[in-house]
């Protein structure tokens, strides 16, 4: 039953191209650490380095692996 679960997901997403909820969050990353950059908002330093760190690489790691 675990395999047919897993299959599923594979089959369902078997493009390499991220997927929506990876999209989403990297979009929320970016936009945070850009209103951050700009003083639209006022978030701690690590705070908006880290949110253009994570967003980045998150994508990168999403284009690398299957179904992400």
């Amino acid at each position: 039953m675990f395999g047919l679960l897993i299959k599923g997901i594979m089959m369902r997403n078997s493009g390499k191209a991220p997927t929506m909820a990876v999209w989403i969050i990297s979009l929320v990353l970016f936009i945070v650490a850009l209103a951050a950059h700009f003083g639209l908002v006022r978030v701690g330093e690590p705070i908006a380095t880290w949110s253009w760190i994570v967003g980045l690489g998150l994508l990168l790691l999403a284009c690398r692996v299957k179904g992400l």
